[in-house]
């Protein structure tokens, strides 16, 4: 009843929908550079080999991820200085130079070592907005959340996010269904992120009609510098790193069952562009459904049961899901499994980024959140296509990403157990 009566308040809803639609669209941007690597890597990394162009296109989309430590620090302690609606903004505006840079470069045939070094600096320029994006939109959910609904509420952080996964796959199945394949290659994957820049100026409007949140408008303590918040973060370094153990599952399920998808789906499993991106689709769905459910979950039987019991569930059924999927590599057998792990992401997800908000200082919550995200996205989540594949390729087995699964699982757990004895207090509403 208490998350009912939290929705029906109009303007929560509408805080939710504002905020979480630049969330959306950022992931979006983001999300596109992962469907579109093999095309990207025909249009800016012509090696002669295939899977050598997809590896450099691979780790260019893994390398925006590195830049993401350096946006949490910057702009994420921008955020807890100068305010929610003023750092989001922000974020939003570097997101989309990133995109239309990417999206505007001429092709390698047409500018030569030019054309991969500009796509280099638009993937920078999207990580370190995205550095700040994810905790910036988290804190800002959970300070317009009651206790008892926080999970709820900052679920639907991740779950814009999902939007986002289900409108650039479709925007890529309507692509493949009515363009050639030298069309595609040519000009079409481009269409996506034209798509994205063209929305941008909706999505600036409705952040710049946001209110800041009252919980920091009332903040007795905050940093005035950049050398304050980097003081404080120095007093929290056994936070960050739990928070980033214990993120390593999520954003390594997250983008092994969305940016990796088009990739594994096409190269290794050998289906049509059209199957991966139906179950690219599907995932979205399924992402969007279970993450609200993990988070009220976690407001009614506490955040640790389902951070501890989701991690254990993977460990065990890994290997055994993607040993059948190789097997007998069908679309039903991809949608299954991937369905499953959905299940796994959404469930711990919507715990985890409430765990993340309650776990930080006041006075760098956004800078600690963004940081402890964004160390386990940039170090383990950013690169599993690209590990992903090397692992493939190491092991002659396709079904060798379980591997990566695995070891993100027994690093979460182990985090998860060690947050449950720290001794700074966890704010009120954790439970």
């Amino acid at each position: 009843m208490e998350h009912m009566k939290s929705v029906r308040d109009r303007s929560s809803v509408m805080q939710i929908v504002r905020v979480a639609s630049g969330n959306c669209l950022e992931q979006y941007d983001f999300f596109v550079y992962g469907f579109y690597a093999a095309y990207i890597a025909r249009s800016f990394f012509p090696t002669g080999d295939n899977a050598t162009s997809l590896m450099l296109s691979l780790a260019t989309f893994g390398a925006g991820f590195l830049m993401r430590p350096l946006g949490a620090i910057f702009l994420g302690s921008y955020i807890d200085r100068v305010g929610r609606r003023k750092g989001l903004i922000v974020t939003l505006a570097i997101m989309a130079v990133g995109t239309l840079t990417i999206a505007m470069t001429p092709s390698y045939e047409a500018i030569g070592l030019l054309a991969p070094v500009i796509v280099l600096v638009g993937r920078l320029l999207q990580g370190f907005s995205a550095g700040a994006e994810s905790g910036g939109v988290s804190v800002y959910l959970a300070e317009i959340a009651s206790p008892k609904s926080r999970g709820f509420f900052t679920s639907w952080q991740s779950a814009s996010q999902q939007v986002a996964v289900m409108i650039a796959a479709a925007i890529g199945l309507a692509l493949q269904s009515t363009l050639s394949p030298e069309q595609m290659n040519d000009w079409g994957w481009r269409v996506p992120l034209l798509i994205g820049c063209l929305i941008i100026p909706v999505i600036l409007w409705l952040r710049r009609s946001l209110p800041e949140t009252k919980a920091y408008l009332h903040m007795e303590h905050k940093a005035h510098s950049i050398g304050e918040s980097l003081r404080e973060l120095q007093q929290s370094w056994g936070l960050i790193l739990t928070g980033m153990a214990m993120s390593i599952l999520t954003t390594t399920t997250f983008y092994m069952i969305t940016a990796y998808t088009p990739t594994f789906g096409e190269k290794a499993l050998g289906l049509s562009p059209q199957d991966v991106l139906l179950v690219t689709i599907m995932v979205g769905v399924s992402n969007f459904l279970w993450l609200p459910i993990g988070g009220a979950l976690s407001d009614r039987i506490g955040r640790t049961p389902i951070l501890l019991v989701v991690p254990v569930t993977v460990l065990a059924i890994a290997f055994p899901l993607m040993s059948w999927l190789v097997a007998a590599p069908t679309f039903g057998a991809l949608a299954a499994v991937l369905l499953t792990f959905s299940a796994c992401f959404g469930l711990y997800n919507g715990a985890l980024i409430a765990r993340l908000t309650e776990i930080m200082p006041p006075a760098i919550r956004t800078l600690g959140f963004s940081l402890a995200f964004s160390l386990a996205t940039s170090l383990f989540g950013g690169f599993t296509p690209l590990v992903s594949t090397a692992l493939i390729h190491a092991t002659g087995s396709n079904s060798a990403p379980a591997i990566w699964l695995c070891f993100a699982a027994f690093i979460s757990f182990v985090g998860v157990a060690a947050s449950t004895r720290l001794s700074r207090p966890i704010a009120e509403g954790a439970r």
